[in-house]
Parts: structure tokens; sequence; C-alpha cells
């Protein structure tokens, strides 16, 4: 009778905690239940996931540390499980499945915790919801969504809140991450301005002021708008919940300041952040940024860099010791101390690796301290190096699109060196090549002879030192019965006499070869470019294997000098355009000038670059130039520039004009001929104006000769010269005509075909006629248009 009577009150209760029902008894039923149930363990296993991703996102500091929700990245693949949609019960999924769906986890179980709640206990009654906790539940499907980068879907379940329940506590957050689901996925303009009212909110709690602040400071970084970006930062610095977050925020307030130049700013920051203590590599990365924003008019160098050695000497610091040794040398080069600054380099790159990207630094640091020298060789080295060690494509790019320009110029300057020594050498009697050469091989024998010595040497001492000696007893030795990797003492010793013989090398095949020093790498390559021997070559102990290689043919000495000639002239001016190095480009060109060049134009070109690069910056040599110009080439365009620097003597359509040459050219060396043909006609009647139509006539002149008859060539060579009276084109086809002519080369055309051969081939042709028409400029047709056609000085952007 008792447990009747029980049952019977039991059942009334339930009956009166109805979902139905709107009671004072089942609304805190309800809402008891749904914390209790559901709520709670969500939020739990939320910040649980939230905690597990943090612990594993590894910081990136190159970049400015971002500080808006989800900069830790996508919890879970949204094909990982269905995930529970809103309103989906998660206990009905795979019903018709006899093996059980596995347990939802991370912010799947959040989603499906949550929905049980909306489930079992939303009290919708008349449209209205009455159970509060049901807002919650929603908020944290939204937030569980838009951590997994579910945008669209999380605007659901946060809209719902913001629509239903307006005067809640749940309001603002769910409005926040409603507004940054909305920016994630592409709504900027309303996000941006939903974003900056709750900014201007004084009525948000601490909490909700920092996820604002630091979300709205974080969309005004992406933008690049950095100034804006300083006021949000420094009021999430004093809404900061706890000191891990204030330290992460002073972190990406430093950057932001050291990206505009606030130096001093910045280093407060920075020293803020390390004061914090905020965990061992945010420590390391506090002082490496203080280094990189050491100002030498404000800071102390000897103070820092003892505050560095220092700190590099205690405990697990010492696993960073590359890292501040990069610091000393960044401060060093800062501070004008060049050699501190190349010693600490170095041993940056000795010690172990911690980070590729520190790693990347020094090696860009290093190579940027040879380019400063002019050892440009050697800078090409540690940019590769950079490259390699870097892990992110846009410090790649960087590096590479700097290096690329570099390497070309190397090119250029050991082809000018290898073309200088070849002619140098074929000027001198027979006498005086054995001589030079039998010197040669002697001093290489007598390197070699050294080199085999030295490594003998090494490796002797490596192998039978006082250290090998230990490594032999550790097995000899009866009273020990430890093995010598087992010996800690021994097993020390021997890695520090590997290091002192091999240095640090890298773990890769051959890294015997690949640990030398790079000077040696850097020598050979140096000889390569030069065109000197490669070491290991079988004949290099032989004289005739030298003089066999000196040019005796007039016309190979005329390509030679006229190759070195224009080459030097791309170097000189390319020196300056790309790196703004005005003493090499001068030196380079004036060398150029006294050489003298064989092509007239090439002279006058470098002339007036010379005149161009000390416009405005040294008025005596700016106004030798310029007199040479006026007073010897009067009627060049060069002359007319200086003469009118307001005009433009490049037009829209010149620039059209050449870059249709360009495609043309480039047709042509495809052997597509009757395309050259059909272009060529296009543009005599699109440009009948331009200079460069001469060019096109000429090209014209050479397709036909691949593809028609000896009388129609003749036909168009002779088109050339009378079209064309007074330009280089029609002299060169006037050169050409008079060797087609000539009965020396009868013989030229297959009479079977009745087909042109191989111009270049068959005819003797003198440096002054070439078989291509040049590009405006040279090799690289377009890269030096303004230098062909309008001697104006390029521009800023132009320049870049």
């Amino acid at each position: 009778m008792k447990k009747y009577a029980l049952s019977i009150i039991a059942a009334s209760l339930l009956v009166g905690c109805s979902t139905r029902k709107d009671t004072f008894q089942s609304r805190n039923y309800h809402k008891m239940t749904s914390w209790f149930n559901g709520i709670f363990n969500a939020e739990e296993e939320l910040e649980k996931k939230q905690v597990e991703l943090k612990s594993a996102y590894i910081e990136d500091y190159g970049e400015i540390l971002p500080i808006g929700e989800n900069y830790f990245g996508e919890g879970e693949s949204s094909e990982e499980m269905d995930g529970g949609r809103l309103n989906n019960t998660p206990g009905n999924m795979n019903s018709n499945n006899s093996n059980p769906a596995p347990r939802p986890s991370g912010y799947f179980a959040v989603e499906e915790k949550a929905n049980k709640v909306i489930e079992k206990h939303s009290m919708l009654i008349k449209g209205e919801e009455k159970n509060l906790m049901i807002a919650r539940a929603y908020l944290l499907i939204g937030k569980a969504r838009f951590y997994r980068e579910k945008h669209f879907e999380a605007l659901d379940a946060l809209t719902y809140v913001t629509k239903n329940f307006p005067k809640s506590k749940y309001y603002e957050e769910a409005l926040l991450f409603s507004t940054l689901a909305d920016i994630k996925g592409g709504n900027y303009f309303d996000g941006q301005e939903k974003l900056l009212k709750l900014y201007d909110n004084e009525d948000l709690n601490k909490e909700l002021k920092y996820l604002v602040a630091t979300n709205y400071a974080d969309f005004l970084i992406k933008n690049e708008l950095y100034e804006e970006a300083i006021e949000p930062i420094e009021r999430a610095v004093k809404n900061s919940p706890n000191s891990e977050q204030k330290a992460r925020t002073l972190f990406t307030l430093g950057q932001v300041y050291s990206k505009l130049g606030m130096q001093e700013e910045a280093g407060e920051a920075f020293t803020a952040v390390y004061k914090l203590r905020p965990g061992f590599d945010m420590e390391v990365k506090s002082q490496l940024a203080i280094a990189q924003n050491f100002d030498p008019k404000v800071n102390t160098y000897e103070n820092y860099k003892t505050h560095l050695l220092n700190q590099s000497k205690k405990g697990i610091y010492t696993s960073k010791k590359n890292e501040f040794y990069y610091a000393i040398a960044e401060m060093a080069l800062r501070d004008g101390k060049l050699d501190e600054a190349i010693e600490y380099s170095k041993l940056s790159l000795k010690e172990p690796i911690s980070d590729p990207y520190v790693r990347g630094k020094a090696y860009e640091n290093f190579a940027n301290i040879e380019f400063q020298k002019g050892n440009y060789l050697y800078a090409t080295t540690y940019y590769d190096s950079a490259t390699t060690t870097y892990t992110k494509k846009s410090d790649q790019d960087r590096i590479n699109e700097k290096n690329t320009i570099l390497k070309k110029l190397m090119e250029m300057h050991y082809l000018v060196e290898k073309n200088d020594s070849i002619l140098r050498i074929a000027k001198m009697t027979n006498e005086e090549q054995n001589d030079l050469f039998t010197k040669y091989i002697a001093k290489i024998k007598k390197e070699e002879e050294e080199r085999v010595i030295l490594e003998q040497k090494e490796m002797a001492e490596f192998q039978l030192g006082s250290k090998s000696a230990s490594f032999t007893s550790s097995f000899d030795n009866s009273n020990s019965n430890k093995f010598y990797f087992y010996n800690q003492n021994l097993k020390n010793n021997g890695s520090a006499e590997f290091q002192r013989v091999w240095n640090n090398p890298t773990l890769k095949d051959n890294w015997r070869n690949s640990a030398s020093n790079i000077g040696g790498n850097i020598e050979q390559k140096e000889n390569e470019l030069k065109g000197s021997f490669v070491s290991g070559d079988p004949r290099r102990f032989e004289l005739e294997y030298y003089l066999e290689k000196i040019p005796k043919a007039v016309k190979v000495i005329n390509d030679l000098k006229v190759e070195r000639d224009t080459t030097q002239l791309a170097l000189g001016t390319g020196y300056f355009d790309h790196f703004n190095d005005v003493k090499l480009s001068a030196s380079t060109l004036e060398k150029l000038v006294a050489s003298p060049p064989k092509s007239k134009d090439v002279e006058i070109q470098a002339i007036y670059q010379l005149y161009r690069i000390h416009k405005n910056r040294d008025q005596v040599l700016e106004d030798k130039y310029k007199n040479i110009i006026l007073t010897q080439y009067p009627n060049t365009l060069y002359a007319g520039y200086i003469l009118n620097p307001e005009v433009d003597f490049i037009t829209g359509e010149t620039k059209e004009a050449l870059l249709d040459y360009e495609k043309t050219y480039q047709l042509y060396k495809e052997e597509k001929y009757n395309d050259v043909k059909s272009k060529v006609n296009e543009a005599i009647v699109k440009y009948p104006t331009e200079i460069i139509i001469a060019k096109f006539a000429l090209l014209n002149a050479f397709a036909i000769s691949k593809t028609e008859s000896k009388e129609e060539f003749e036909k168009a060579l002779e088109i050339v010269v009378l079209a064309y009276d007074g330009t280089d084109e029609a002299k060169r086809a006037k050169q050409l005509l008079n060797k087609l002519k000539n009965p020396d080369t009868k013989d030229i055309f297959e009479n079977d075909q009745n087909k042109t051969k191989d111009i270049n081939a068959e005819i003797k042709v003198t440096d002054e006629v070439e078989e291509i028409p040049p590009m405006p400029g040279g090799n690289n047709p377009l890269g030096n248009i303004d230098q062909q056609f309008s001697p104006r000085p390029k521009t800023k952007s132009e320049t870049k």
C-alpha cells in the first residue's frame, strides 16, 4: 500500500513538471535538470576540447600572433561523424545499423549534449521559451559549430538566441559569435558593423569586453589597419581574464608596434610579456623580439648582449642558444658592429636548430651581411640555405624573389669576367700562353696535394687520437663491463671530438662532403661560373687541355666581346635598379665605357645610365655624362630626354608595340614562321609610325628566309633597306644583302627545295650582322625597354 502511494506521488510530480505547463515548479525543474543533465557536461566538453587544441597549437612567431576566437584552428572534420544538426536527436543516429554509433567526443559531444537538453527540457509554450537554459544550449551548439568552422550552421543556432532571448544574459555573447560567424563566412560589411557596435558597448562584462576587443583588433590586423588596431589591443590587455591571455595580447601589441616602426613602444610591450613569465617558448621569443626592436640611440648594446648571453647559459635556455646568438647578431648589425654581427651569426648557425624560422632568419641575416659587403656569391649561398630552412611559402617566396635576381646578376658578373679573361689570353703570344697555363697547373697541383695531406691528417687525428684510444679501451678493459655508448663520459668525449673535426653536419646523405666549409663550395661554384677547371677533371694537369680552348677565329672573338659588352651593360644597370648600389653600378658601367664597347649603341646607353645613376646625387658626374651625350650624341633620344625631361618619349602605343614584338619574336624562336609573318603584317598596319616597326620588318625577312625562296628573302631585305633607311635594321639588312650576293655564298640555298638553309650556319656573319634582330633589351627584352626607347629615369614603382 505504501509503495502504491509513493508511485502515485512520483507520477503526480512528473505530470506536474510537464514541458507543456507554465508553472513555477515546471520551470525550475527543467532549468535544474537542463544544467545538471546536459549543459554542465557540454561546457566541460567544450573547455576540454579547447584546452586540447590550444596545447597542440604551434605558434608562428614570424607573423603577428592572432588573438581572435578560433585562432587555434578547426577541431574535428565535418566528415568525422554526423555531429547532430540542430533539433536532430543524436541518439537516433545509425538506428538502422546493428552496430552502435561511436560515442561523440569534442565539439560533436557538445552538440549532442546540448541537443538532448533542447529535446527533453524545452518549454516552448505559446511561441515563448519558458526555460532560459535552452538559450544556453543553443549558444553552446553555435559555439561548437563555429569552432568547427561551420559558420553558416553556427548562425542558425546563434540567431535563434539573439531573436528569441534578447533580454537574457546570453544575448551579447551569442551576438558576438554570430558576428564572428558572419565575418568568417564572408559577410564582412555587416559583420564589421555589428562588431564595431559591440566594441562601443560599455555595458559588457569584463570577459566579453576582452573577447570583443581581441576579435575587433584581429579583424583590423587582418585588414592591415595596424594603427587602428592599437586601441582595441590595449583595451583587451586591460580586460584580460588571466596572465596567459594578457601575455599573448601584449605580444601581439608589441608586434603591431614593431610593424609600425615604433621600436621603443614595441620593446616595452615585449618586456612586459617577459615579466609575466608566460612559458618557456614565449619568454625566449619575447627576448628575441626585444633584440629585433633594439634601437642603438636609446638602448645600450653591451648591456643587452650581456643579458642574452647570461640567459643562454641558464638551464633549459641552453637549448635555445642558437636563438640568443641570432638575437645578439641582429642587435650588433643594428648598432653597426659588423664584426660582432658576423661572429654571432656564425655561432648561431653552429648551434643545433631549435626553430626553423629563427634558423632561416639567421641564414637570411648572414646573407644580408655578405650582400652589404658586396660578396654577392656568398650571399646567394646563404639565401639558398634560408629558403630551404624556412617552412612557410611566404618566407621562401620573399627570399627567392631577391635571390633569383641576385643569381642572374652573378651569372652576368662571372660571364663578363670569363669573357674578359678569354679575350685577354687570346691576345697573348704563344709563349705567354704556355707560361700562364704552366704556372696555373703547378698552382692547382700544389693546392690539391695540400688538401689531400690536410684530409689525411684530420682522419688520422680522429682515428688515432687520445679520444679514440678511450673508445678502444672501452672494449679492451677487462675491469669494465660497460659498452662504450653506455659510458656517458666516453660518449661525450667522442661527440666533442667528432664535432671538432666535422663541426655540426646536417643529417642527410653524403654528410661528410656537405659538412665541409661553405667557402669551399662557393669557391667551386665560382670556378664553374668563371669557366675554370672543375675539381676531378682528368685532363686538368695537361697543358694542351687549356691551349686548345683558346679561341682563334675572329668572329668567335668578336662574338665574345659583343656578349661581354651587352652583359656588362645589363649588369651595371641591374645593380642600380634592383639593389640601388650606386657605387658598384657606376664602376661596372665606367669599366664598360673604358673598354670600349664594339657597339656604339651600347656605349651611348652605358653613358646615359651613368648620367641617370648620378643624377641628383653627384652634380659633377651628372654634368660630365650629360655633356658627353649632348655634345657627342646630340641626335639621340637620350639627348632628347635630357633637354626635355617632362616629355614621356614612350607612349602607351609604343609599349603595346613592344609587347607585340616580344610575342612575335617568341613565335620566331618557336619556329612558327607563318605566324610571325602574319603578326608582322598586323603590326605594320597597327603601328605605322613606331620605331619598332623596323625590327618587325627585319624579323619578317628572316621568317621568309625559313619558308620561301632566296629571291623572296632578298626582296624582303631590300624593303627593309628602302623603307627604314637610317635605322640599324636597314644597315644590317644591307650588309646581309651584300653577303647573299657575294659569289662565295652562292650555294647557300638548296636548289631542289628552293628554300634557304640556316643563315647563321652558312653565312659568315660579321659581328654587326645577326641572324635574329635583337630585342630592344637584349636577352631580357622587356626589362630594358625604357633604356632603349625612352631614356627617362625609372619611377620608384618601376624600379620596384
